[in-house]
């Protein structure tokens, strides 16, 4: 059959149209970014390729949606423009490029900031007072919102300084990421609607008839965009300086730079750092900072010219449901897991999504067949976030039997969680064989999933003492094992007696306890012998370490075979000892110490490893305790308590400065 271009054309008009309507009209998308770009992509190169076929109505030739009639419209005096996408460098580079031929010049300035996931909204001020707050709509009008925006406790309802007469401030209404899990209890408790996304939650609370109920959603607003006005200024950089000083909350995150290989190598570094943030994000935006040569380079009549989205890979696509398979962990819970069509996200080919339990499942009201989005935000595992249609007929109902071992499940009263309670479940053996062997515990290179599978099916291994009975001989009957290979996993399973004790408690897999806890137990208690010998009331009393850790640290080692384990580790020669740490100053000693938000140049963990070298200890939580909370950008809740609790709060940079 012949290609029909005027019908392809069309075919995809209607289409990206109806995903418009889920997205801007009904705030319910159903396809992630990527897959939307991907659609709006083929038109747009069929409409370069057919020029004849371009009419005004295409959605690329237009912007957003529709203005909703439940609220007044309201005409913008600047059109509000959406921004080009790009998930790669070679497109920057191209957009660089088009910039500096128009500006006659590649040495020009840019500022990358982050790109916040949330609703666009244009705040305007008639001489520093708040008078209209208004949607996108569809570039051209939008609803007026102003009841329920003016309950943004972070906007200002009046600005001392504004310049008089009319002034427009553009920004990004949005939740962090905390305040939607708060928001999504309080909705699942009243039996409403669970938000998918931070988007949809803001979206949602916005376009409420009573501004009543946006006042009990915890929204907030970052400022980005110049929208018109007598604002004496002559960039991007210092409107939003000057927004600061306003008292509008603006990007933590933010670049000023005239090279486009730093702003590349920013992109790359940000993208590890970006899912500790409290917000969510998409990708970095890219804007020329001069408004002299922004005016130059113009818009088209959707996208401006002078500023580019670099967006990562998609966090979220859309997929079938094909099959639910029961996986059992090294602590016998059984997760229900979702097999699914493959699909692209976040950059990799997904063919499995946790479905969290059987109380999820009733709640997202899921069935084998049903077309689902899944999320995939630093998880190795994506999550299923909610059904996009109903196609299914098949219920997923909770195991009689654990699917590995077929002995009966158990559910507790009150508890979301079934359980296989056989601790010979091969399932069982293999994950805690897996997590004793992780990087984070006694890091044994060699001992990955297919490895353990074999031993243990091949019953080398039933238990954590075997791996220290393994012979070069075992190791050689295994699949794809040689000399070279079983020498190394001899090598690394000697080399793990030597780790220090806190990786061994966390090895143990104690129900609560983690890499850090495992830390604060072995560093005040030296030894394996003293913290054995400790009650629960003295493992309550340090710090972080609460009611519930105390007891189950305590009941853990007063199980008759888990001793009988720990004798046999000391008799195949295992370290029960933790080295004293290494510390540059005591600058910090006896204090506690808490990082909160984006530290530049180096992770959390390393910034807490620095100050716990100079006699700091280090907590995940803040207390009238606390003696310090280093704040980065994009800081949260925990800057918030400090402040509450008059806890004195540093920044990074007097951080570095005390330990100098």
């Amino acid at each position: 059959m012949d290609f029909n271009p005027a019908e392809e054309i069309a075919r995809l008009r209607k289409e990206l149209e109806y995903h418009n309507h889920l997205y801007y009209d009904l705030d319910n998308p159903v396809l992630s970014d990527t897959q939307y770009d991907e659609l709006y992509k083929k038109l747009k190169d069929l409409e370069a390729k057919y020029p004849q076929y371009i009419t005004p109505d295409s959605p690329t030739q237009k912007i957003g949606g529709k203005a909703n009639a439940t609220f007044a419209p309201v005409t913008h005096g600047v059109p509000m423009q959406s921004l080009d996408n790009s998930y790669n460098a070679q497109d920057v580079r191209a957009w660089h490029e088009r910039c500096a031929k128009l500006l006659n010049s590649h040495s020009f300035e840019m500022v990358l900031e982050a790109k916040i996931d949330g609703v666009s909204c244009s705040l305007t001020y008639q001489d520093g007072r708040l008078v209209t707050a208004a949607s996108r709509g569809d570039g051209k009008t939008g609803e007026d919102i102003t009841a329920n925006v003016l309950t943004i406790q972070d906007i200002p309802h009046f600005i001392e300084n504004a310049p008089k007469g009319i002034m427009e401030v553009r920004g990004e209404v949005y939740l962090n990421k905390a305040d939607l899990a708060a928001l999504n209890e309080k909705q699942a408790a009243a039996k409403q609607i669970i938000f998918a996304n931070t988007r949809n939650a803001a979206a949602g609370s916005l376009r409420q008839k009573e501004a009543a109920i946006t006042a009990q959603r915890p929204l907030r607003f970052f400022a980005h965009s110049f929208g018109m006005g007598d604002i004496r200024v002559e960039s991007f950089s210092a409107f939003i300086d000057i927004c600061k000083q306003w008292g509008f909350t603006v990007s933590p995150v933010r670049l000023k730079t005239t090279s486009l290989d730093e702003i590349i190598a920013f992109y790359n570094r940000f993208d590890a750092g970006r899912h500790e943030l409290p917000f969510d994000t998409d990708g970095l935006v890219i804007k020329v900072n001069d408004f002299t040569q922004q005016r130059i380079l113009g818009s088209t009549n959707k996208c401006p010219r002078w500023a580019i989205a670099f967006k990562y890979p998609a966090q979220q696509a859309t997929t079938t449901v094909n099959n639910v398979l029961f996986s059992v962990g090294r602590t016998g819970v059984i997760t229900p897991v979702a097999q699914v069509e493959p699909v692209s996200c976040a950059g990799v080919i997904i063919s499995n999504a946790t479905l969290h339990n059987f109380d999820e499942i009733k709640r997202l009201d899921i069935r084998i067949g049903d077309k689902i989005i899944i999320e995939r935000a630093g998880e190795v595992i994506p999550k299923v976030v909610k059904v996009a249609e109903h196609l299914g007929k098949q219920d997923i109902l909770p195991p009689t039997q654990c699917p590995v071992c077929g002995q009966a499940v158990y559910k507790a009263e009150g508890e979301v969680a079934y359980y296989c309670i056989n601790p010979s479940c091969p399932a069982q053996i293999k994950g805690r064989i897996l997590h004793y062997a992780s990087r984070g515990a006694m890091d044994i290179e060699g001992l990955g999933d297919v490895v353990v599978d074999e031993l243990v099916d091949r019953q080398f291994v039933s238990k954590i003492t075997d791996l220290y009975e393994l012979t070069f001989f075992h190791l050689l009957s295994l699949e794809n094992f040689k000399e070279k290979k079983s020498q190394n996993l001899l090598d690394g399973l000697q080399a793990s007696k030597k780790r220090p004790l806190s990786r061994l408690l966390f090895a143990l897999g104690i129900a609560f306890v983690g890499a850090k806890t495992a830390e604060v137990l072995a560093d005040h208690f030296h030894n394996l012998d003293n913290l054995m010998n400790a009650t629960a009331e003295e493992l309550s009393m340090l710090p972080d370490i609460g009611a519930k850790v105390s007891q189950s640290v305590y009941d853990f080692f007063h199980d008759p075979v888990v001793r009988e384990q720990i004798e046999q580790l000391r008799k195949i020669g295992l370290n029960f000892t933790q080295p004293e740490k290494q510390v540059s100053s005591r600058i910090f000693e006896g204090k506690t110490l808490v990082f909160t938000g984006e530290i530049e140049g180096m992770s959390r963990t390393q910034a807490e490893q620095l100050a716990r070298e100079h006699g700091a200890k280090t907590s995940a939580s803040v207390s009238a305790k606390t003696a310090y909370v280093i704040a980065g950008a994009a800081a949260g809740s925990k800057l918030k308590k400090a402040q509450d609790l008059g806890v004195k709060v540093l920044t990074p940079e007097e951080f570095f400065e005390m330990i100098k």
